[in-house]
């Protein structure tokens, strides 16, 4: 939802309740839900139903521009009055507030960091209390994050505050990098194509965790590869996919002398894509882009010559797109040389 607010919203934000519209989305955003909200705005063709606040149908929460906006007000009035020296019979009101102000504004860092101080602040306490504090606060992000709310998904704030809580909850809770993968990462790739941020915090997850034989093996690299083409193949025209995926083939790459396993993973994916790519007659940049890179940095033989009569064969089917597929062509038989001939 665009921060802007056109002429008909302020009036009608101006009109009713704000506190109970504030109540309202609150108490519909602390639903212990599983796996994640499932959040949507709703446009001025669905007005809600009078002295309705929001929509609520199990875990599915449906919020109206105007009524948001009402919370929003409420909400900064709250936070901003304790935010100095919030006192211990504030924090749960306080830390509605700054959740109600994260929907409205993803990048409100001020709510973001207030945040991550309540969960410094309450770290020494019961165990039990703060774990439980944890698992919410990663159920509040990963909802925002995988929800149909465009600039949530992308937002290099909610990111890097879903990194922190990991950081910060790496003694009190384990990290399943597969299920972060298939349920967040992708969810949120999906609601917003090409996201950089998603699959950025996704690298990390991965070098962070290959190091702990409790989280994450490198024998768990294979299904992340074959998830993440997948995923690829389905959009192939995402460039951040696909850069994703050269980098999961590199960690390949990097642990085959110690995991002879992975050592034909490149050729195995590139004969796949190559595969749909002639049969699909795919001209998009970001799939001759992966494999331009692919074959000059990892390709074998076999893996260069099929590269090479793909993009004739598509040439041939598809003239249009001979551009893009010269240029891959040319850039990878100029820097396959200095692949070649690398220390």
């Amino acid at each position: 939802m665009s921060r802007a607010l056109d002429s008909e919203t302020i009036s009608s934000a101006s009109k009713g309740d704000a506190e109970k519209s504030y109540t309202d989305i609150t108490r519909a955003l602390c639903i212990d839900a599983e796996p994640f909200l499932e959040i949507e705005f709703l446009g001025k063709s669905h007005p809600i139903p009078a002295g309705t606040s929001v929509l609520v149908d199990g875990n599915n929460i449906a919020v109206s521009k105007a009524k948001l906006v009402q919370a929003f007000v409420v909400a900064r009035q709250i936070l901003f009055r304790n935010l100095k020296d919030c006192p211990n019979d504030q924090i749960s009101h306080c830390r509605d507030a700054s959740a109600v102000m994260l929907l409205m504004d993803p990048e409100h860092l001020t709510a973001a960091n207030f945040r991550k101080g309540l969960l410094v602040r309450l770290r020494d306490g019961p165990r039990d209390e703060f774990e439980a504090l944890l698992k919410k606060e990663l159920l509040l992000v990963n909802s925002y994050l995988t929800s149909r709310l465009h600039r949530h998904t992308k937002s290099p704030t909610l990111w890097g505050h879903r990194r922190w809580i990991l950081e910060f909850a790496s003694s009190h809770m384990k990290v399943d990098v597969l299920k972060d993968l298939q349920s967040v990462v992708l969810v949120a790739a999906e609601r917003h194509l090409k996201n950089y941020y998603a699959f950025v915090h996704m690298r990390w997850l991965i070098r962070t965790y290959t190091c702990s034989t409790e989280t994450l093996s490198l024998h768990d690299l294979p299904r992340i590869i074959a998830i993440t083409k997948d995923w690829c193949l389905r959009h192939p025209n995402d460039t951040s996919g696909f850069s994703f995926l050269l980098f999961g083939l590199s960690q390949c790459q990097l642990a085959k002398s110690t995991h002879p396993d992975l050592s034909n993973m490149c050729s195995v994916v590139c004969t796949d894509v190559l595969r749909l790519a002639v049969s699909f007659k795919w001209t998009h940049e970001s799939v001759w882009v992966f494999l331009r890179t692919l074959v000059a940095e990892y390709g074998t033989d076999s893996d260069i010559l099929a590269f090479n009569t793909a993009i004739d064969d598509t040439t041939k089917a598809y003239p249009e797109g001979q551009t893009v597929l010269r240029k891959a062509k040319d850039w990878c038989a100029k820097y396959q040389q200095n692949y070649l001939h690398k220390p």
